[in-house]
């Protein structure tokens, strides 16, 4: 039953031919099961109501965030032989970041097929969410050797540079609280909830944050350590530009 039901929204969505043309481009091949894929790009917001089932990509993304997950920890653990736990750790927390997914999403064309009734501009992440339900369907369709085989030939080789993740530095509030230490700097971080984004129904952290009870950044985000992550960086911006204005 549920495959016919996801096999009735076929073709109402897109037209078959760009489709499966968007799907071989992304995949490398054409897969078996298409609804799967097709369900993977309606955002709750477009969710499809048929015989009792909502149909959206939430349950895939979830799927999808899991095996995700273990495939990068399986890439990079042979990747990287002689790093410890911490290491792996937090180049895998760079790979799987909503910034890092929104971005690969946008570069293998998954914005462009989206299906959303929020405004995207202001919901990029809507677009890493995606990507996590497109890992949820291949497996689902091919299995996890291929979702590796997709993971490591289409997006580590052709979108990921390994050494260059390694360098960049995303988390701002240890950078920030680093800088703080070694210049004798006092920091606090005022963050508590503030509302709800009603377009994805999560609630709203505001966060900011204050050097010597200056203060010198504020963030928004759906979570408190988003909040605090984009408050920090506000912040470090602003100690950057006094320092190479001094």
């Amino acid at each position: 039953m549920i495959k016919s039901i996801y096999q009735s929204i076929k073709l109402l969505i897109f037209p078959r031919k760009e489709f499966y043309g968007l799907l071989f481009d992304i995949l490398g091949y054409y897969p078996n099961r298409t609804d799967l894929y097709e369900l993977a790009l309606i955002h709750k917001s477009a969710t499809i109501q048929k015989d009792g089932l909502s149909l959206n990509n939430e349950r895939l993304e979830y799927l999808g965030d899991a095996i995700l997950g273990a495939i990068i920890a399986d890439i990079l653990y042979k990747y990287f032989p002689n790093k410890d736990e911490g290491f792996l750790t937090q180049i895998r927390s760079k790979i799987v970041s909503r910034e890092s997914l929104n971005k690969l999403a946008i570069k293998i064309g998954l914005d462009k097929q989206l299906i959303s009734s929020v405004n995207l501009n202001n919901n990029k992440h809507i677009y890493g969410d995606a990507f996590e339900a497109l890992i949820g369907a291949i497996y689902l369709d091919q299995g996890y050797l291929k979702t590796k085989i997709f993971l490591e030939d289409q997006i580590f080789k052709k979108h990921i540079n390994i050494e260059e993740v390694v360098n960049v530095e995303t988390n701002f509030k240890s950078k920030l609280i680093e800088w703080a230490q070694k210049n004798k700097k006092e920091v606090y971080f005022d963050t508590h909830e503030d509302g709800m984004d009603k377009s994805l129904h999560l609630p709203l952290f505001s966060s900011e944050v204050e050097v010597e009870e200056v203060k010198l950044g504020k963030g928004l985000g759906t979570s408190k350590k988003e909040a605090q992550q984009k408050a920090a960086r506000e912040a470090l911006k602003r100690i950057n530009q006094r320092e190479l204005a001094s």
